[in-house]
């Protein structure tokens, strides 16, 4: 009875978690949509892809940090004051070390990538870098105690602060620099609110005593993150030396578009996933049946909203993007029809990593990315079409390889999985059969106007509903949960509302 008492308790929790999660999430969506929407109409697509080039080669650059993550503080049953210590003094360390490296080679970038402000921009985003990396092992206990609300905040003056200061800085006249300062200013204001929520000064005394534990942690995943991270940001740096800077742009803006369903589905399952999943093989429950009903719930989501976003890229870019990025709506309904094969990835290392099989999480992870960049490589000779139509040779590949992985662990047979991710495919196919007839209808046209959008995407929600009721997905449960929620807090605060109106 107690057992089921606290799997009772640890779902309730989780949902709250994965709620705060998602709400940061849509938040950070929209003020992230809102700052393309007002950049893309500021600047022209050489100077959007001289700032992705820069970013790039930021990311790339510190993704290196992964070595020494702070997230080891994550997975450890009992965290002791010389692990937080040891985790901060190792973090601005190692940023320092790579921040000299970045410094002394910017002038060499600038002049490759033939634009001197390139130079200012990388000094820039240097600084931010080590900046954040104060406040690392901060954010990693507030995820590990799960407090998403805390982090949604922080997350949201961060995307916040970095608007206004870019756009403000675009407005005065600096070009694609903008980006940098307005990310030196958002890394300050973050950095300051997260020591702030989780105050631990005392924590600032250097040590190296927890140096073992959390090299052990973070070979895996260090190696691990940076193929991740140049995997994402290979692209830009080969289109970057191959071609023109404007070509990075709109590639770099097509992806944006074709993200939408990853950030409002895929990103905040990631931010729970690992803590959640690490949580459960703390406490022994058996991962098989969460695995399976997680993959259910992400393709009854992520596969409608990717089909959806390619149906109506056209309206969606003239929306976000405006006049003069075209070229994007083609390569974007590439990117998002390949990523259907995408909905497993996204559990598999935070699993892996729960599971403790880290050699197992960095095999996976070097083999289907060096793969895939290799594709990816070959495709970046024939132009950006081509980058965007190898994912279709890329993600399946990746799957594949994600449920070899996953069966080493999780003995689930591939019935269990066909029986899991039915429903959802025949959810997904219900939501778009109305918005197929509309465009038949129209003549197989797809640049539909605001009321045709309107129209087909209402009948995109009609259709997953009944496709949703008519195979009895368990997300129902799920939704139902969340209306219930929603308005048990509604009515909770139904009398202060009242009393507010009455003064």
């Amino acid at each position: 009875m107690r057992s089921t008492q606290e799997r009772h308790e640890s779902m309730k929790y989780v949902r709250r978690a994965f709620f705060m999660a998602t709400l940061g999430q849509y938040l950070s969506i929209v003020i992230s949509l809102s700052f393309i929407v007002v950049m893309s109409r500021m600047m022209a697509p050489t100077e959007i892809g001289l700032s992705v080039i820069g970013l790039s080669v930021t990311t790339m650059v510190f993704s290196l940090r992964e070595f020494v993550a702070s997230d080891f503080l994550i997975q450890l049953d009992k965290v002791e004051p010389q692990d937080v210590c040891t985790a901060r003094t190792v973090m601005v360390c190692f940023t320092c070390i790579l921040a000299i490296g970045l410094f002394l080679a910017s002038p060499w970038l600038a002049q490759f990538y033939e634009n001197v402000s390139l130079k200012l921009f990388l000094w820039l985003t240097i600084t931010a870098a080590v900046i954040e990396s104060l406040a690392a092992p901060n954010l990693s206990l507030l995820r590990r105690d799960m407090q998403f609300g805390t982090v949604t905040l922080i997350d949201t003056v961060r995307l916040s602060v970095n608007a206004i200061a870019t756009i403000g800085f675009a407005m005065l006249d600096w070009g694609f620099v903008s980006f940098a300062i307005g990310a030196l200013v958002a890394s300050i204001a973050s950095t300051a609110l997260t020591l702030a929520a989780r105050q631990l000064w005392w924590s600032f005394i250097p040590s190296f005593q927890s140096l073992p534990a959390l090299t052990r942690f973070g070979r895996y995943r260090g190696a691990t993150s940076v193929v991740d991270r140049l995997y994402d940001s290979l692209p830009m740096v080969m289109l970057g030396s191959i071609m023109s800077s404007a070509a990075v742009g709109r590639y770099n803006r097509s992806v944006t578009i074709s993200n939408l369903p990853d950030k409002l589905v895929l990103s905040s399952v990631f931010s729970v996933a690992f803590p959640a999943l690490a949580a459960g093989v703390r406490n022994n429950l058996d991962i098989k049946p969460s695995y399976l009903r997680a993959l259910g719930f992400i393709s009854a989501v992520y596969w409608p909203a990717l089909l959806m976003v390619a149906i109506i890229s056209d309206p969606i870019v003239r929306l976000v993007l405006g006049h003069g990025w075209e070229d994007v709506i083609p390569i974007a309904r590439l990117l998002t029809l390949s990523s259907v094969f995408f909905f497993p990835v996204v559990l598999t290392y935070p699993l892996l990593i729960a599971l403790n099989a880290n050699r197992s999480a960095f095999a996976f992870n070097m083999i289907s990315r060096v793969s895939s960049a290799a594709i990816l490589c070959i495709a970046a000779f024939f132009g950006v079409t081509a980058i965007a139509a190898s994912q279709f040779i890329s993600l399946p590949l990746q799957m594949v390889l994600c449920f070899i992985f996953v069966r080493r662990y999780i003995r689930f047979e591939w019935w269990d999985l066909y029986k899991a991710i039915l429903p959802s495919f025949l959810a997904s196919l219900s939501a778009i059969t109305g918005p197929l007839l509309v465009a038949a209808y129209l003549g197989f046209r797809f640049n539909f106007t605001a009321a045709e959008t309107v129209l087909v995407c209402f009948l995109a929600i009609i259709g997953w509903f009944i496709g949703l009721k008519a195979t009895r997905h368990p997300i129902l449960n799920e939704i139902n949960i969340v209306f219930t929620s929603i308005a048990e807090r509604i009515r909770a605060w139904r009398p202060y509302l009242l009393k507010s109106a009455q003064r």
